[in-house]
């Protein structure tokens, strides 16, 4: 299977993304590194720094993913209050 995790690059999507790795599929992975740098990011998963917002980049009809996973986003949801955008 073909996934697209967005928020790979944190705890949880890296986990996730070698999980999805051991099991035998094929993985991508979207992080923007703005909260975590790339150590985490699975050296045999492909790799695409861009913003979530920005993931018809990545996400296209062509792209034929069958699943996305997301794990993008703050860890606190006090800075998703102060700055919404």
């Amino acid at each position: 299977m073909k996934v697209l995790v967005t928020g790979g690059a944190g705890y949880i999507g890296a986990t996730v993304a070698r999980i999805l790795l051991d099991h035998d599929h094929q993985v991508t992975i979207v992080d923007d590194l703005s909260r975590n740098d790339d150590r985490q990011v699975p050296t045999d998963a492909e790799f695409v720094r861009c913003r979530v917002h920005d993931i018809t980049q990545v996400l296209t009809p062509e792209a034929g993913f069958d699943a996305v996973l997301h794990f993008a986003g703050l860890i606190a949801a006090g800075e998703s209050m102060q700055h919404p955008g």
